[in-house]
């Protein structure tokens, strides 16, 4: 949509030799330069304000400071070519290069908006809408129309509110302006994340906390089941010792070379019958030594029958795995 602006021309002649209104009704007179930069301003004020109120989300704006914002740009017209649409009228077509000098904090803010909102930063954005980057400026291509009123008091100048220069200038300020608030709102993020991960750290720590004090009472138990292990098979290994030294000799003799056939058959019977019962190295221990505790405590039986048989009694007895 075309939108107008006008400047009262009255006395700018006065004084001028040679003056006249078409001359400053030119493309590129300071004139017409003074209404575009006037109209091109308002208009940027309203593209501001609406771009603001599409992201009321994302927090307020003060008027004033987007007033002076916009004032502050520096906006030039070079390059500026003239056509009259018809030759009988004053009004003219007008094209220029427009620059736009936006100051460096204005872009360094509305950069550090657009990257905690996630959203590219000024020279990409200007990419979007064909603007070229020269030196600390953005240029393109821009058209407008000039025309003075039928007294020659007033210059009219026309321009598209929906160029891509003014939805460019638009975003950036809108972003330059939300910093502040954005820029809290991500402090508040980040903290609140912070805080989220700190309770999800510490619940994991009491998790890891909870599971090592699992692992050590495991670990005890199991340690002290190898203890008393260790101690009932040594009293086991007693008492068949004592058992063994009471047989009379000749049965001592006789039974040597089984008994150790026996020892190395039931040590392995016992490991046998512990071996994957437990992932605990220890419970296995404990459980193949609660073994061979029960099996020399019933072989140390078996050899007491040994010691008290008659003098005529030739039987000799000896320990036998139970099948």
């Amino acid at each position: 949509m075309n939108k107008l602006g006008i400047i009262l021309m009255a006395g700018l002649c006065f004084g001028a030799a040679g003056c006249t209104k078409t001359k400053y009704a030119e493309c590129g007179s300071p004139e017409a330069k003074k209404v575009i930069d006037k109209l091109f301003k308002e208009e940027l004020e309203y593209s501001v304000q609406n771009e603001l109120d599409s992201q009321k989300q994302l927090g307020s704006y003060d008027s004033t400071e987007l007033e002076d914002a916009v004032q502050r740009l520096n906006i030039s017209l070079d390059d500026v070519r003239t056509s009259r649409d018809d030759p009988d009228s004053d009004r003219y077509s007008c094209s220029a290069t427009l620059k736009l000098d936006i100051p460096d904090r204005v872009e360094k803010e509305a950069n550090e908006t657009r990257a905690m909102a996630e959203m590219v930063n000024v020279r990409k954005l200007a990419n979007r809408y064909k603007m070229k980057r020269k030196g600390q400026n953005y240029t393109t291509d821009f058209d407008y129309f000039i025309q003075p009123t039928d007294d020659g008091k007033k210059l009219v100048a026309e321009l598209d509110d929906d160029a891509p220069s003014m939805k460019f200038l638009g975003e950036v300020l809108a972003s330059y302006l939300l910093s502040d608030e954005i820029r809290e709102e991500k402090i508040a993020q980040d903290q609140a994340e912070a805080a989220e991960e700190k309770k999800k750290r510490d619940k994991e720590r009491a998790e890891q906390e909870r599971e090592r004090e699992v692992d050590e009472a495991f670990n005890a138990e199991a340690s002290a089941d190898l203890a008393a292990a260790k101690a009932d098979r040594k009293l086991a290994s007693d008492r068949i010792g004592a058992v063994w030294l009471a047989m009379p000799k000749d049965i001592q003799q006789q039974l040597d070379a089984r008994h150790s056939s026996w020892v190395r058959s039931m040590k392995a019977k016992c490991k046998l019958e512990a071996a994957g019962t437990d992932i605990r190295k220890a419970k296995r221990e404990a459980k193949e030594l609660d073994c061979q505790t029960r099996l020399v405590r019933s072989c140390a039986k078996t050899l007491e029958r040994n010691i008290s048989r008659g003098r005529y009694n030739s039987q000799v007895y000896y320990c036998r795995f139970n099948r």
